[in-house]
């Protein structure tokens, strides 16, 4: 287990383990060429999408900042499944790795997440 206040991404952690979901990395601008999909020599356009969308839905689903989770299974190569409040979620390892945790120490008096 990583040192108390270190942040892992979701994908790195066992089963078994928990924490608090702290960010979600990974959210980035696009920048392309608009002439050259025009079949024109100039402009460029700015995409600022961010990932919202995947942010969004993933605060629909109870991840958001601060939230308390626990690793149910993590076998590679598949999907990792997390208990987040009262609920079972299945998540992509890409999905997962833009997640970063704060794990939980194993001495927490609170025991494990979840």
């Amino acid at each position: 287990m990583n040192n108390p206040g270190e942040v892992m991404p979701l994908a790195f952690m066992r089963p078994g383990d928990g924490g608090t979901l702290v960010e979600i990395r990974g959210l980035k601008h696009r920048v392309g060429d608009v002439g050259r999909a025009l079949g024109e020599q100039k402009g460029r356009f700015f995409r600022a999408d961010r990932g919202h969308r995947l942010e969004h839905r993933l605060n629909n689903m109870g991840l958001i900042p601060g939230a308390a989770l626990k690793v149910v299974q993590n076998n590679a190569p598949g999907p990792i499944i997390l208990a987040v409040k009262d609920s079972r979620l299945c998540l992509g390892r890409a999905i997962a790795g833009k997640l970063m945790v704060r794990p939980k120490g194993e001495d927490s008096p609170n025991g494990p997440a979840g």
